[in-house]
């Protein structure tokens, strides 16, 4: 009887042994599967991210290519005006002699 006794003790630890592991991996999992949404809440705020600095990127570029365009126009128009210019000094040197 006491042989029963001490298997069923033995059954009743080993039992609760693979209880306690199960409810670990248990838990394991839970803490992935949260780990793993919250992974991927990050994901998707970053990609929102991403996307709202290309468009600023695009927006910056074609802001400095405009202005790099502006630029080169007055300085046309400033080699342009400096030729008028010279010319009019020219012209009243001339008148000057």
């Amino acid at each position: 009887m006491g042989g029963t006794k001490a298997y069923f003790a033995y059954e009743d630890r080993m039992l609760n042994n693979g209880l306690e592991k199960f409810t670990d991996l248990e838990n394991k999992v839970y803490r992935a599967i949260e780990l793993f949404k919250a992974v991927k809440l990050q994901k998707e705020s970053l990609e929102k991210e991403v996307l709202k600095l290309k468009a600023q990127l695009e927006q910056n570029q074609n802001e400095t290519e405009r202005l790099r365009q502006e630029a080169l126009d007055m300085k046309r128009e400033r080699e342009l005006v400096k030729g008028k210019v010279e010319a009019i000094l020219q012209n009243l040197d001339n008148m000057a002699l």
